[in-house]
């Protein structure tokens, strides 16, 4: 009789051992989803930061060599590329820290939430600006260009265009937000 209660001691606390292992197994799973998810958002703010500082050259060569446009649209068009690096860098500093997803759960959960918010704010700023801008642009290319009926529908097809990727990066990103958070609240749920 005490062979057989000995024998099941042993056999439980193997399954112990099995769970517990498996229970670190699934963290470091969702864990490692964690950080893929945040390096994911990390790149595409990368991408977007690189192309708005590449326009800054190509700018100037587009708007002022070609177009013939005043160089205060393209000192504006800077400062508005600028902005736009300046907003991923401070959006994205804390999840390109090394210990992002290995730190407390909620420090990591109040981290994705508040680069959600403020990804969720900037359209807020940015819409008005860009759509001020483009309408400083068109004022300019229309005193360069003479032949009104086809620049009109170009200029409109270009701005509705860069409104329309610019939206769909902006919702794209804020589902991988909703979705990262969602991947801590499951690892608080299992811890």
């Amino acid at each position: 009789m005490d062979f057989n209660i000995d024998e099941m001691r042993q056999q439980m606390a193997i399954l112990q051992n099995k769970l517990d292992n498996q229970t670190i197994v699934n963290d470091r799973v969702l864990r490692r989803a964690v950080k893929r998810g945040a390096s994911v958002i990390n790149q595409r703010y990368l991408i977007i930061g690189i192309v708005a500082l590449l326009m800054i050259p190509y700018g100037y060569w587009a708007f002022v060599m070609l177009a013939k446009m005043s160089t205060a649209f393209w000192v504006a068009s800077c400062v508005m590329m600028l902005a736009v690096v300046g907003f991923m860098i401070y959006n994205s500093r804390e999840m390109r820290r090394s210990d992002f997803a290995t730190g407390s759960l909620l420090d990591t959960k109040r981290k994705v939430a508040a680069a959600k918010k403020n990804d969720a704010m900037w359209p807020v700023f940015s819409i008005p600006v860009v759509l001020a801008w483009a309408g400083w642009g068109g004022k300019e290319l229309s005193r360069t260009f003479t032949e009104m009926e086809f620049f009109v529908p170009c200029y409109i097809v270009v701005v509705v265009l860069g409104v329309v990727v610019g939206r769909c990066i902006h919702f794209r990103t804020q589902r991988q937000y909703r979705a990262l958070i969602e991947q801590i609240e499951d690892m608080e749920d299992t811890e």
